[in-house]
């Protein structure tokens, strides 16, 4: 994008990174950190006490900004700050999710199904969203954030490099995992061009349509 993307506004006051951010709050997450590169303005994120959160503030889950400064190196980077943070806080945390801030429709729902279906699948290191590219079924789905990894997958995590996050993971042998098909592609759709930009506005736009004229 030529800039740092998250304080980009998909509607007057809306900023992309934000959106993530309100449907996190509202899920089962105990806490959250948010993993920021130094220099980030930290102009996007959304006020707690913003009229759009629908829980009650005793509902939140605790939210930390971690401030990265390798983040420039590579996703990897990003997400051993923000796990060994959140480690430091609960040294028995059992599992994380990982989201991305540029995924503006990823929904409180796809959250609490991935946490839901980890819990009920203890056996399981990790369990990822999909989409279905050749209509066969998970055996073709390409698996993507949100994605929520079992606490057996933490060492390895810590010793990510690169710009390929969690997701070359998934494939080692050594760990077990499991793929939720995305209802909705729009869902998984992750802002990385100004083209995606404009495509994110307007479904942003057609979703104000719909909310202000459903009646």
């Amino acid at each position: 994008m030529g800039k740092r993307k998250q304080s980009l506004e998909l509607a007057t006051g809306l900023m992309l990174g934000s959106m993530a951010i309100r449907a996190l709050s509202l899920s089962p997450l105990d806490s959250i950190a948010v993993v920021v590169h130094p220099d980030d303005p930290l102009d996007w994120l959304p006020a707690l006490g913003n009229s759009a959160f629908s829980a009650s503030p005793s509902a939140w889950p605790s939210i930390q900004v971690v401030t990265c400064t390798e983040a420039s190196q590579g996703m990897s980077f990003s997400i051993r700050c923000g796990l060994k943070a959140l480690i430091d806080d609960n040294p028995k945390l059992d599992a994380v999710v990982v989201v991305l801030a540029d995924q503006p429709f990823i929904t409180t729902g796809m959250i609490a199904e991935l946490i839901g279906y980890l819990s009920e699948r203890p056996e399981l290191d990790y369990v990822a969203t999909a989409t279905d590219v050749g209509g066969e079924g998970e055996q073709n789905a390409i698996l993507m954030p949100p994605a929520i990894l079992s606490r057996s997958m933490f060492e390895v995590l810590l010793q990510l490099e690169g710009d390929a996050g969690a997701r070359k993971l998934f494939g080692l042998p050594q760990f077990r995992g499991a793929a939720l098909l995305a209802a909705d592609r729009t869902t998984v759709f992750d802002v990385d061009t100004p083209a995606d930009m404009v495509l994110a506005t307007k479904q942003i736009l057609g979703q104000t349509y719909i909310r202000e004229h459903r009646f």
